[in-house]
């Protein structure tokens, strides 16, 4: 019925003006709150919840933005609901919302200032102020919800979401990037509203090793299992994460799709990869204690201590954040620290007008090899980096610390690179010293992997798993 009154124009409630808008007439956006933007709309629109949108160098926003263009070439038009930590985009209905509780304002208030001041005194100024006047609240707030800051955003979200629902009239709801709040808030929407629901899974909202401890743990065994008997479809990354999830819920296995995420192949005109006199090797990413460059720097003083002539040839470069303490404990303990430079977090370059993700995708080009590491905890066989899909698309040679078994492995193999047992610093010794010769003798020369994964390719599979969900015809 939802089909055929959207092919009619016999929608209840839906005056004439509101269907020519929906087929496609010129429309001007004076919603209170936005930009007023002139645009011409399409026949199908998707209600998009990311709590993460627009936000530079963020993992959880980078998956959506990617595809955005793709959506647009299809004739579908995004109505985007995030937070306001991103920036606004003005090619499409984009709408931004402030967590509810303190403790999501004070998560989402710190990014905003840091996108809008530039001066770090002012910066840090701003911060204190609001960290002061928000305490007394958030620690009451803290006191009975132990959950991620940002899980008031689905309060905020579901309020101005069925708003948007009510004047755009989407097709369904699709909920994904990281924070579990996009999917609480496309829960009630749908619930609210009889739209289907596809929600897409970045990471695993629960690993099998794990017994539910804690309020969040219960939290996100709640939620998977809330999805699992509402959504319509259900989107993971990896094919371990979907059957362990279809293992808690077995109605999961006729929703359950996995879709590689890819990476955009990156413009890299007038960009090529120079050897010089000292081989760069870089690793792209955060760092935590499960997730660290332990073995790679033992490895490496093991190395050296057999070839010292090989000291000044080797620099570890370090983007995207600091180092944990087990990498800097390791780092200390072998006294490798002129090897290794730190460059931190990029953002905006105000002199280049470069972002800070235009930024590492070069340095990543400029590297003559690459680290990619998965992490010594259980979870990760159900995980797997988003960085591999940029590494593969950047053509330099990747050394992968997998875990054995991994799905990682098992990609990193087929497409030709270098995959080793993360546990194995003989096994890592080794291949350092057998790329480092490579290096030094013939050179390492560009990889143009047996396989590889686009957004172009992961929106075309999208879009087919929507079309299921909502019984689309483009012939209608």
């Amino acid at each position: 019925n939802r089909l055929k009154m959207r092919c009619t124009g016999e929608n209840q409630g839906t005056s004439p003006s509101s269907m020519n808008h929906k087929r496609g007439h010129a429309h001007t956006d004076d919603t209170k709150g936005s930009t007023s933007v002139t645009r011409y709309t399409s026949t199908r629109r998707w209600l998009i919840l990311a709590h993460c949108f627009n936000m530079d160098g963020r993992a959880a926003s980078q998956t959506i933005t990617d595809r955005i263009p793709f959506l647009l070439e299809r004739g579908i038009e995004p109505v985007v609901l995030s937070a306001p930590t991103g920036t606004r985009d003005q090619r499409f209905p984009h709408y931004q919302v402030l967590s509810a509780a303190p403790s999501g304002i004070l998560f989402e208030a710190r990014h905003i200032i840091r996108k809008k001041i530039r001066s770090p005194w002012l910066q840090r100024l701003f911060k204190t102020l609001l960290t002061v006047v928000l305490l007394p609240c958030y620690l009451l707030e803290k006191i009975f919800i132990r959950l991620d800051s940002h899980w008031s955003w689905a309060i905020s979200a579901t309020l101005y979401g069925q708003r948007l629902i009510n004047r755009f009239q989407p097709e369904l709801i699709y909920s994904t990037a990281g924070p579990t709040s996009t999917h609480l808030a496309a829960f009630f929407l749908h619930r609210l509203s009889g739209l289907p629901w596809l929600a897409e899974l970045h990471d695993p909202l629960c690993y099998a090793h794990q017994p539910p401890r804690g309020q969040q743990s219960r939290f996100h065994r709640w939620l998977e299992k809330i999805i699992a008997q509402h959504a319509a479809a259900v989107v993971f990354f990896t094919e371990q994460a979907m059957n362990s999830a279809i293992q808690r819920h077995p109605a999961l296995a006729a929703m359950a799709v996995v879709l590689r995420p890819g990476a955009q192949p990156p413009d890299f005109s007038g960009i090529d990869y120079q050897q010089s006199n000292r081989i760069h090797i870089g690793h792209f990413g955060s760092l935590a204690p499960t997730r660290n460059l332990k073995t790679v720097f033992e490895a490496l003083d093991a190395l050296l201590m057999g070839r010292p002539a090989w000291h000044d040839l080797i620099r570890i470069h370090i983007y995207g954040g600091i180092l944990d303490h087990v990498s800097a404990t390791a780092l200390a303990a072998c006294r490798l620290e002129d090897l290794v430079v730190q460059h931190g977090r990029l953002e905006h370059d105000p002199r280049t007008g470069k972002s800070g993700r235009r930024q590492i995708l070069e340095a990543m080009r400029h590297s003559d090899a690459l680290i990619l590491l998965h992490g010594n905890d259980p979870g990760c066989l159900e995980y797997v980096p988003s960085k591999l899909y940029e590494y593969l698309l950047v053509h330099r040679p990747i050394l992968g610390l997998a875990a054995p078994g991994s799905e990682l492995e098992k990609l990193l193999r087929d497409a030709g690179h270098c995959a080793l047992d993360a546990n194995d610093p003989v096994a890592v010794q080794e291949a350092l010293s057998r790329l480092i010769e490579e290096w030094r003798t013939t050179g390492l020369p560009d990889h143009h992997p047996a396989l590889s994964f686009t957004v172009r390719d992961a929106v075309e599979q999208l879009i087919r798993t929507a079309d299921r969900i909502t019984q689309h015809n483009p012939t209608l």
